[in-house]
């Protein structure tokens, strides 16, 4: 099929945890609302208004918008309600990707006779998850997803921008270099050195020279967007290769219990997603973040294959002892399984230890299934309810957009 028959779609929901927490509690809407610990993990639009942007300090934050409020996050709710958001996609087509909680992809390629009027669907569309939801979204439309995704976040909020097949290069052309999605501030920082702010100036540069400049793949890429091109397909809902679960430390620590309760949690939080999904995990990695932003990380294979939290502990652990070795506290920390695949329940048939962890371990699901996480704690996550509140789904961790 010819790029100039795709009709690719991105649905961008504005400041989408903010705006959930507008809608679920009516006294924050008009009023500037930051949501994280630490950092701005979303801003409202009137915060934004104000200068404030995501991953800014709550200091700088608070200093550019001081009547802000500030909530800590509900992840459930943001999961929630992006479930919901991508249902009502899917009544349009079943061609819906989620780039992430906020972020959706769509092919209306071949939906002509189905909307004859397609401009007039996707608005229709728009307007319906604001209907049924309360919450706005932009609307990008092209024949590719980087163009697509450019222009739904041109007009922000509730932007509705759709790109003609032919128009691609045009379009981009007059808008700053950093508007091309995966451009990152370092290498617009490069660009800028040498002169090139916007688009159409990039697409004037030798593509030799941007990859002596850059190197091959990255040059190329850098090449490949000033023109629009952008062969990936939306791609239909999948298994997932891997889970991670992750949080920052407020103050960073080095207190050896509070760090091995933390990791056991996380641990805990993948083990039940992995037997929820039917999965186990080949590998397991750890990732640790420094106070002064030293990080390292390194991954461990499994054997056998795992959704047991206490073999996903034990593994982390071991990659916790080799891998904390300097004195300064620790404020990241990140426990992620990769390489899954489909439950084998035979492995444990055979070894009574394991049989009986297979069994505790579905005991566990069924009693939290029911009566909320915090029905039952192993003796570390105890300790760690000293020091974070709880809700029915768990610990509110310092980020809790990344840990669930």
């Amino acid at each position: 099929m010819a790029d100039r028959d795709l009709k690719i779609v991105h649905v961008d929901v504005d400041a989408f945890f903010a705006s959930v927490e507008q809608v679920l509690d009516s006294r924050l809407r008009g009023q500037p609302v930051l949501v994280g610990r630490g950092v701005v993990a979303s801003a409202s639009y009137e915060a934004k208004a104000r200068g404030v942007r995501t991953a800014m300090s709550f200091r700088e934050a608070r200093r550019l918008c001081p009547g802000a409020v500030v909530v800590p996050g509900q992840y459930e709710h943001y999961a929630d309600y992006a479930g919901r958001i991508g249902r009502l996609l899917g009544n349009f087509t079943p061609a819906v990707e989620a780039a992430a909680l906020d972020d959706f992809y769509l092919d209306f390629t071949g939906t002509d006779r189905l909307y004859p009027d397609f401009a007039g669907t996707l608005q229709r569309m728009q307007q319906r998850i604001f209907t049924e939801t309360g919450l706005s979204v932009s609307v990008g439309a092209a024949t590719s997803k980087l163009v697509a995704s450019v222009a739904s976040r041109l007009n922000r909020p509730r932007g509705f921008r759709i790109i003609l097949p032919g128009a691609e290069e045009e379009f981009l052309a007059p808008l700053e270099v950093s508007k091309l999605h995966g451009i990152g501030h370092v290498h617009a920082a490069m660009l800028a050195e040498r002169g090139i702010e916007t688009i159409g100036q990039l697409r004037q540069v030798p593509l030799a020279a941007l990859e002596a400049t850059f190197g091959e793949a990255v040059g190329r890429q850098l090449w490949e967007r000033a023109r629009g091109c952008d062969p990936r397909a939306v791609l239909a809902p999948h298994e997932p290769k891997s889970i991670s679960r992750e949080t920052t430390i407020e103050g960073g620590t080095i207190d050896l219990e509070f760090l091995a309760g933390l990791i056991e949690y996380l641990a805990e939080r993948i083990g039940n997603t992995l037997r929820a999904a039917g999965r186990q995990a080949c590998s397991v990695a750890l990732r640790l973040r420094y106070t002064d932003f030293y990080s390292v990380n390194r991954s461990v294979k499994l054997a056998p294959p795992t959704n047991d939290e206490k073999a996903l502990l034990a593994a982390a652990l071991e990659l916790f002892r080799a891998l904390f070795t300097r004195r300064v506290a620790l404020r990241f920390v990140g426990v992620s399984v990769t390489n899954l695949e489909p439950e084998r329940r035979q492995n444990e048939l055979f070894d009574a230890r394991a049989n009986r962890r297979w069994y505790l371990n579905r005991g566990m699901d069924a009693v939290r299934g029911r009566f909320g996480w915090n029905a039952v704690f192993y003796g570390k996550g105890l300790q760690l309810r000293e020091h974070y509140a709880t809700k029915p789904n768990g610990l509110v961790l310092s980020t809790p957009c990344l840990s669930r």
